[in-house]
């Protein structure tokens, strides 16, 4: 909400700018998916021996706001909404770097 009235960036009223931003979405939803449902499977067989999955649960916020971000930077780059998505980025990458500099995982873990 700060970013938005400081920089005069007006709210979407709609999830996606253009076709083409829901487009790339679906694909990477669909790749996501695949990739999550493959190094799911190779853990459960136990060719993993760490759950891989978990970090790509973590991660999947980043990897969709950074999307967000490169079709707002290409299509709509006067909106300056972009902005706003660097900043969800850097948030996203702040608490994961927090999650694991504090074990916060392991202290579940143990419980």
């Amino acid at each position: 909400m700060i970013l938005t009235k400081m920089f005069k960036i007006e709210i979407r009223k709609e999830r996606f700018i253009n076709d083409q931003h829901k487009k790339r979405y679906r694909q990477f939803l669909m790749i996501y998916l695949i990739i999550l449902v493959i190094l799911f499977s190779l853990y459960i067989v136990g060719f993993l021996i760490v759950f891989i999955p978990i970090t790509l649960i973590i991660l999947y916020p980043i990897l969709s706001s950074t999307i967000d971000l490169l079709m707002e930077w290409k299509y709509a780059r006067e909106s300056k909404r972009f902005i706003v998505s660097i900043s969800n980025i850097t948030v996203y990458i702040t608490f994961i770097v927090l999650l694991f500099a504090t074990d916060f995982l392991e202290f579940i873990h143990k419980e």
